[in-house]
């Protein structure tokens, strides 16, 4: 039984650390986005004519 519980941790902690670092995945792109989207509003906001082009 504890061998069993022993593989149990192993894989619940894998799995934790494959959820934590998909999170840690999304975020970074989300913050990405965001940098993105902010770029574009500061750059249009700087330079009025940019979307008349």
């Amino acid at each position: 039984k504890f061998c069993r519980l022993g593989d149990f941790m192993k894989y619940s902690h894998s799995k934790a650390m494959a959820v934590f670092h998909k999170i840690v995945k999304l975020v970074k792109n989300g913050v990405l986005i965001i940098i993105h989207i902010y770029a574009k509003v500061s750059h249009s906001k700087i330079h009025p004519t940019y979307y008349l082009t």
